[in-house]
């Protein structure tokens, strides 16, 4: 949404798509009503340039790479450390803590005023791609920028209440199904979470509302490697991995044919393969035996 602030600034035709609907808790973000998803998008115009946002590669576009036509530039955008540079332009920094902040350091490398909803929109990415300023991809220059965000409008406390502090009550409850469900293992530093679609179904819920929720298998007091399994179809089963400190489960990720970060990556496995699920498990416990 930054980015197409500073387009459209540019008196440039701007058009936002995205391969699924934007979760609930994003809604009172300003402008995010024009963002489209790609199954309801049926304009036939031609795009002169292509800007990918938070993409490691083009196959994480899911259905909206058939957007992108044969020979028309890229512009690729991100900070994820396996990033393919498949843009005609690649401004990626995988030190940087995530997308938001490139753009923030680009705007205001340039001397482009960012007001109040670009500000909103920036303070809000950093805000989640950082588990609140927790993760180790956090550094100064991150706070740094999150402060001169504020300076221009944005309001953390309003920001923390509207993505964290709002969610509906039936999926306040479908998280208390999740947590009750919780195994651990290896004393307690591998913990694992499922929620089932009969589950999902049960609450009312949709897949956008687990955003934020694989957070929980990190919440206990030892814990060190989490994974939460959620089942999008009667196939297909999305598994969100997250860490503490130095454990790096993208390499478990990368295996199963993911990616993402060192404490925060995923992938998509087959509905009611045991066999994965527990060379999964096995794989997890692994990385705590390695840490040791």
């Amino acid at each position: 949404m930054a980015f197409r602030h500073y387009l459209l600034d540019q008196n440039k035709d701007v058009e936002v798509i995205n391969d699924g609907t934007i979760p609930g808790l994003y809604n009172k973000l300003p402008d995010i009503e024009v963002i489209q998803d790609i199954k309801n998008y049926s304009t036939k115009k031609e795009a002169d340039l292509v800007v990918v946002l938070d993409c490691s590669n083009l196959e994480r576009l899911g259905k909206a790479k058939k957007l992108i036509d044969t020979g028309v530039s890229i512009i690729n955008i991100d900070h994820h450390p396996d990033n393919s540079s498949f843009g005609s332009i690649n401004l990626v920094n995988e030190k940087s803590s995530s997308t938001s902040e490139i753009l923030a350091e680009y705007f205001l490398g340039i001397n482009y005023t960012i007001d109040k909803k670009t500000a909103t929109v920036l303070y809000t990415g950093i805000l989640t791609d950082t588990g609140r300023f927790r993760y180790e991809s956090t550094g100064r220059r991150t706070m740094e920028i999150g402060g001169i965000l504020i300076e221009n409008g944005a309001e953390p406390r309003n920001i923390c209440d509207d993505i964290y502090y709002s969610v509906p009550p039936s999926i306040l409850r479908m998280t208390g199904t999740m947590l009750e469900g919780a195994e651990f293992y290896e004393n307690g530093k591998v913990c694992l979470m499922e929620v089932s679609q009969e589950t999902i179904k049960k609450y009312n819920a949709t897949f956008s509302d687990f955003d934020g929720l694989a957070e929980y298998t990190l919440h206990t007091e030892h814990a060190m490697v989490g994974a939460l399994l959620k089942e999008i179809d009667d196939k297909n089963i999305k598994v969100s991995l997250r860490s503490k400190d130095n454990i790096n489960v993208s390499k478990v990720a990368h295996m199963y044919g993911g990616g993402g970060h060192r404490n925060a990556s995923g992938f998509v496995m087959k509905s009611g393969d045991d066999i994965i699920r527990k060379e999964l498990l096995d794989n997890l416990k692994g990385l705590v035996h390695v840490s040791v």
